[in-house]
This record gives structure tokens, C-alpha cells and sequence, in this order.
């Protein structure tokens, strides 16, 4: 798989012992996440007695250095077994270790669950999320919701927000166990995740030790484990119906397929990108002409957009997410390309004596807008390229995982999880170019696919140390840095795309 390639003995201690250093790691964050986590006014003086003495405002400093260290070394961990795991039960019973400890540990690096519970409550209630915000619900549970999202709609699909509302109904009122219940379908999306991944890079032709490390990348990194177990982000739904519509498609059962997607997307409306690649991977067989594909393809995108359209009319609540897209790039940072353009610009304007704000505003604005329309067109691209490489299930899927990675850095703002968006489907379509079987075959081709993976992997890593464990973003005060350094690597990526496109005409006009 296109994973680091370090050997064994580079790094010291069995499998067993990492995996018992893992979940060590993992026991500690569960621990002293009452301390310093996204802990709700009315229980933080109570639920962890052995910190409180040293809880602030803020949380106690204690729980968030061992937070901080704890990362560290499940981190380290992880990174130590991306060779040692060369099963898929390996990978699903690491998994369940380092996981367990999780599903009973305060909200780490993000307070959005609570959100979805009040949600829920004001959903359950007879209010409209998507026309008002949670502030003027009757319930304690406001006081727990971040004061960002306490007059902002809900940006998400109504098959999610009939879940919080039935966690809400279920609960009787207690935030914790809405919490819990919360957790657990973020749990059991994982788990879809861990049985699934693997099996996906199965059915694209890697063997069981790339299949493996496909789930090791996939499903078992330490972002996704804090973000989706611990933070309960409802991304773990959506990405989990992301990969098993793709493992249904690739079976070619695309009934099956089309109603996960769907479903997936009446979630986060993401998910709606990977449809068309989705289609093709079912639509595509040996021998049928691209008219016959093409055709198929775009029935079957049909075919998912009416069961989306479905779904969401017998939700009863329509589609009045539809005009709350925007409200994540309420509190946006520099980790977002346009944003970080627009920042940039108005300290150009600055320096030239300018309304720097004003103009940080209004081009950020604008180059949103074109964000949009680089998005258009990559989308575009990258469905022609997958159609022209529609033999190679791995290729439809690598283009599919691109296309929802290409959607979460060109939105207006870009928070750590959304990696984990297109990071399964890109830790299964590059598993089939693993050249460990036969290192013989060591083409540039998959030479590449390695580095991608190695990229892939260390940015999962960076993005896990990216917010405080109460949910502060550390880009809010880095943005000095950070913002010159995203422009700065855009205008490389869009350098190398240039130069990919142009080598690819070349090589056609010859």
C-alpha cells in the first residue's frame, strides 16, 4: 500500500506492546478529558474529583498536558504498527482497544456534539434548525452549545438531525446520556469503518497486508479516533457511508449503493460529490463502450439524487439545509485556501495603507466565490480522468477520495476532521499499488503512491495536535504563520498540477 515503508527494526517492541502502549495512551485521555475537555457548566465541578483542584475557568492545565502527551503517544504508537498490523483483525482488534476508553471520555477538541444534542432538543421540541438557532431554546443544554453556533442554523441533512432528534427524545432530558447516545452512533460508523476499508482494498486487488495497512490509515489513526469516538462528530456517518457505498459498488450492487450514498449525504452534503465517481465504479465493465458508460453512469447519479430527495421530503424537513451550507465558515481560519488568500491580501492592503479589514472581508468573499469555480472545474476534470481510466477500479476510487478532499479545502473553512471525509477512500484505493509484495515492480507510478500515502499519513498526524483539548483551534493563533504558508503551498500544488497537465498534453500530442 502507499503507506511509509520503514522496517521493523527500525522502530523496537512487538505488535503487542505497541497496541498495550496504545491503549495505555488511550485510558490517559479518557481520564483527563473531564479536566480540561468541552465539559458542560453543571457537571464540570464534579465528574473527575481528582482534577477539580486544579480546574480553572478553562480547565485544568494538569489534563490538558496529559492530554497533549497522551496524543503524543498514541500517536507514536500508530506509527509504529503501520507495518506490524498485516491482518484486518489485526486492525479491528487494535482498533477496539484504543477505541473502548474513548466512548466514555468527554468531548475532546471540539463542543459540537453539544450542538447536535440541542439541535436534537429544539428539532424534538417543534423548532427548525435550519431557520433558527438553538439560544432561545427552555433547556440548560443551551449553556453547553459553543456562544459561535448559538444563533446559527444547522448545516446538516435532516436523516442526521432526525437522529439527534430521537437521541433527544430518548435521553429524557439528561445532556450525558444524549452525549452517549450520540457517541454511539459515531462508534458503530467506525466500526463500519474498520470492517469496511480493509474489505474495499480487497475488492481493488491488495493483498491482506495492504488491506491491512489500508485500515490502519483508514480507520485506526488517532484523528479519527479522538475526532469521531471521542468528539462524536457526525462526519463518522458520513464517511462511513461513504465506503461501504463504494465497497457496494464495486460488488456492483449499486441499489444498494446508491441508498447508502444517499443517506450519507442527507448527512453532509460532501458526500453528494462522490456520487457520479461512485456510479462509475458499478457503471464501468470490460468491454462497454463509454456512450454505455456514461449512460449508466448518469442514471444512476439520477437514481441517487431522487432516493436523496426522497429522504429528505418524507424527513418532513426538506431542504432548508440546503441554505445553511455556509454557516461552518462562520469561525474559519487560515487552514482553508480562500480564507487564507483573503487574509493575506488584506495585510498587503495594510501595508499599503489600507482598510485591511475591509479588504481581508471583501476579498476573501471573492476568492471563495472562485474557490467555487476551481472546484468546478477540478471536479470536472477528475471525473473525466476517472472515466478515462474506468478499468482501474483504484483509479475511479483514488479520483472519487481527491474530489471530497478537493471539496473540504476549497469550502470556506477547513476543520481538522474533514480529512477524514476522503482519507478512507483514499487509504483503500492506494492500497492496490502496495509494491511490498514485489519490490521488483517498483515503478515511479507506485513510487508515488507511496509518497502520497507518507503525505497523507503525516498530515493526519499534524491535524491531530491541531486544536486544544476544550476545542480552541491553534490556527486562530497561528494565522501570522499559517496563512502565508497555506498560499505558499497552494501555489505549489497549483505549480504541480500545471506541470502534471501540461506533461499529460504533451505526451497526447506525440
Amino acid at each position: 500500500m502507499a503507506l511509509p515503508q520503514l522496517r521493523p527494526s527500525q522502530v523496537g517492541g512487538s505488535t503487542r506492546t505497541w497496541r498495550a502502549t496504545g491503549t495505555a495512551a488511550s485510558l490517559v485521555l479518557a481520564a483527563a478529558s473531564w479536566g480540561c475537555a468541552a465539559v458542560p457548566h453543571e457537571y464540570s465541578p464534579v465528574v473527575w474529583p481528582g482534577l477539580v483542584p486544579w480546574r480553572a475557568e478553562g480547565g485544568s492545565n494538569l489534563a490538558a498536558l496529559l492530554v497533549v502527551l497522551a496524543t503524543a503517544v498514541l500517536l507514536y504508537a500508530w506509527w509504529a504498527l503501520r507495518d506490524r498490523l498485516d491482518t484486518a483483525r489485526a486492525v479491528r482488534v487494535t482498533t477496539a482497544w484504543w477505541g473502548a476508553p474513548l466512548v466514555l471520555s468527554a468531548p475532546l477538541f471540539s463542543r459540537d456534539v453539544w450542538s447536535y444534542a440541542a439541535q436534537g432538543l429544539l428539532l424534538h421540541t417543534g423548532g427548525d434548525p435550519y431557520t433558527q438557532g438553538v439560544r432561545g431554546l427552555p433547556s440548560p443544554w443551551v449553556e453547553s452549545v459553543a456562544r459561535t453556533w448559538l444563533d446559527t442554523p444547522a448545516p446538516y441533512g435532516p436523516v442526521f438531525l432526525d437522529l439527534a432528534r430521537a437521541v433527544a427524545a430518548l435521553s429524557g432530558g439528561h445532556l450525558l446520556l444524549a452525549l452517549l447516545l450520540l457517541r454511539l452512533l459515531a462508534v458503530a460508523a467506525v466500526a463500519v469503518l474498520v470492517l469496511a476499508v480493509p474489505a474495499l482494498a480487497a475488492r481493488l486487488g491488495a493483498g491482506p497486508a495492504a488491506a491491512a495497512r489500508a485500515g490502519w490509515l483508514g480507520a485506526l489513526a488517532p484523528l479519527g479516533l479522538t475526532h469521531l469516538v471521542s468528539g462524536a462528530h457526525n462526519d463518522a456517518l458520513m464517511a462511513a457511508g461513504l465506503v461501504l457505498a463504494a465497497l457496494l459498488a464495486a460488488d456492483r450492487r449499486w441499489l444498494g449503493a446508491l441508498v447508502v450514498v444517499a443517506l450519507a449525504a442527507a448527512v453532509k452534503a460532501p458526500a453528494a460529490v462522490a456520487v457520479p465517481f461512485l456510479a462509475l465504479l458499478w457503471a464501468a465493465a470490460p468491454g462497454r463502450s463509454t456512450a454505455a458508460v456514461v449512460g449508466r453512469t448518469v442514471a444512476g447519479s439520477l437514481a441517487a439524487a431522487a432516493v436523496f430527495a426522497l429522504v429528505s421530503l418524507a424527513s418532513g424537513l426538506g431542504f432548508g439545509w440546503v441554505r445553511a451550507l455556509s454557516t461552518p465558515g462562520l469561525a474559519s481560519t487560515w487552514l482553508s485556501v480562500p480564507t487564507a488568500w483573503g487574509t493575506v491580501a488584506g495585510w498587503v492592503a495594510s501595508a499599503a495603507g489600507g482598510d485591511g479589514a475591509a479588504v481581508a472581508d471583501r476579498a476573501t468573499a471573492l476568492l471563495r466565490l472562485i474557490a467555487y469555480g476551481v472546484l468546478a472545474v477540478l471536479l470536472v476534470v477528475l471525473f473525466v480522468q476517472a472515466l478515462h481510466h474506468r478499468d482501474d477500479r483504484a483509479a475511479v476510487l483514488r479520483r472519487a477520495g481527491w474530489a471530497v478532499l478537493a471539496v473540504a479545502l476549497l469550502s470556506g473553512s477547513f476543520y481538522p476532521w474533514y480529512l477524514l471525509w476522503a482519507l478512507p477512500l483514499l487509504a483503500a484505493a492506494l492500497a492496490p499499488g502496495d509494491p511490498g509484495r514485489d519490490t521488483r515492480r517498483d515503478t515511479g507510478r507506485e513510487a508515488a503512491g507511496r509518497r502520497t500515502g507518507t503525505g497523507l499519513a503525516l498530515l493526519a498526524a499534524a491535524l491531530s495536535v491541531a486544536v486544544l483539548p476544550g476545542g480552541y483551534s491553534l490556527a486562530y493563533s497561528t494565522t501570522s504563520v499559517g496563512a502565508p504558508l497555506m498560499v505558499l503551498l497552494s501555489l505549489v500544488l497549483l505549480a504541480l498540477v500545471a506541470r502534471t497537465a501540461a506533461r499529460h498534453v504533451r505526451s497526447r500530442v506525440r
